[in-house]
């Protein structure tokens, strides 16, 4: 009867929905902990080093570059973990893109002449990760980079999603340059990134990988679709610098679940490649692990190419967000979301007693009603 009563009350806890999320990188908090190597400030890098240099766009006479805060919306100097200056976060102040000839003749869902993004999808942070040799643009080595969360929460997140905006609007979509007329690729677009999470980071210096601080959350492949194809051999037009597929150029038209454009709204998650996270709380650091190098140098085409430009030895990343869930009440198994495997947790550990039962809720010792009824007037918190 107990239990009846309880599952009684099923309806009246799914009304209390509550999903809580907030960003925790990103969007004026945040900042960079610690990259594998830093580079001289306005000086050439040597190989896997993180750039600290400007470039102007030739259209727009916009900075853009490839300091490592660019990888971040905060919007202020940032420095790492060591004192050192690893750029002025981008802002959210409007960018006017003027957009290339092939995109604004598409004959179905064509672009406008121009339109604007938030500066932080202008800029870029970049690190030297591949050869540029005649004949073998193959990775050097894996690089780096720490983030620090909103340091808001002594007690670190329970994080939800980890996005990173793996493309390069200038490449893609803007006339960077008065006689381009068509979308290249982005030869600096990462080919794998690994991603890695933790509450203590006791050496900041030192790699994620293999690290007893860091726990491995997953990874966002080119190989797998979860990071966007925008450099490959294409035979039909010789392109040494590579090419967008076709799907990739008509998905930002707004052939896509959404069915928006980037030009309509290019701040939109969809844009991101979204690594979900589940079963990590008090997170207080994200690390980002680049073990490929870029799209270029991993097409085995594009590998074999005469081209030397300097260009093909980077590795970049536009911007990076970390959104995060309360902890919620109910959410026995600790992936940020009061649901049916909570419920069943609880069901199938009815009556049992003893320290530290995750299924347990209030803690007093025995899973019960009180246990019970706690997960079904939370169902669907945080979900």
């Amino acid at each position: 009867m107990r239990i009846k009563s309880a599952l009684w009350i099923a309806v009246a806890g799914l009304m209390l929905s509550t999903a809580s999320a907030q960003v925790v990188l990103g969007n004026g908090v945040g900042g960079v902990r610690a990259v594998n190597a830093l580079a001289q400030i306005s000086t050439a890098e040597n190989p896997l080093e993180w750039s600290r240099r400007d470039f102007q766009d030739a259209t727009n006479n916009e900075t853009f570059g490839f300091w490592p805060a660019y990888t971040i919306q905060v919007g202020q100097s940032l420095y790492d973990w060591n004192g050192e200056l690893v750029g002025l976060s981008p802002s959210s102040d409007p960018v006017t893109i003027t957009t290339v000839e092939s995109l604004r003749n598409r004959s179905q869902l064509p672009w406008p002449a121009s339109f604007t993004i938030p500066q932080y999808l202008f800029r870029q942070g970049g690190v030297y990760t591949n050869r540029n040799n005649a004949g073998d643009h193959g990775v050097i080595g894996t690089a780096w980079i720490k983030y620090e969360l909103d340091t808001s929460n002594p007690n670190g997140w329970n994080v939800r999603k980890i996005q990173v905006f793996a493309w390069d609007v200038r490449d893609l979509v803007h006339q960077s340059s008065p006689t381009k007329t068509r979308s290249f690729s982005d030869t600096a677009a990462p080919q794998r990134i690994d991603i890695y999470v933790a509450s203590t980071d006791s050496n900041p210096s030192a790699s994620p990988e293999g690290n007893p601080d860091w726990t491995f959350v997953g990874t966002l492949s080119k190989a797998d679709g979860t990071l966007p194809n925008v450099c490959q051999w294409d035979p039909n037009t010789g392109n040494t610098f590579g090419e967008p597929p076709q799907a990739t150029i008509d998905f930002i038209s707004g052939n896509n679940p959404a069915g928006i454009a980037f030009h309509q709204d290019p701040t939109n998650e969809i844009w991101y490649s979204t690594l979900t996270v589940s079963g990590q709380s008090g997170v207080r650091y994200v690390a980002l692990v680049i073990p490929e190098g870029n799209q270029y140098g991993a097409d085995p085409d594009l590998n074999a190419s005469s081209r030397t430009t300097t260009s093909l030895r980077y590795t970049n990343i536009t911007d990076v967000r970390v959104i995060a869930g309360t902890a919620v009440e109910g959410d026995v198994n600790g992936d940020g979301c009061v649901d049916d495997a909570d419920l069943l947790a609880v069901l199938f550990a009815f009556g049992s007693t003893g320290s530290g039962l995750p299924e347990d809720v209030n803690g007093d010792g025995v899973v019960d009603d009180a246990d019970l009824l706690t997960v079904l007037f939370n169902f669907g918190s945080g979900c």
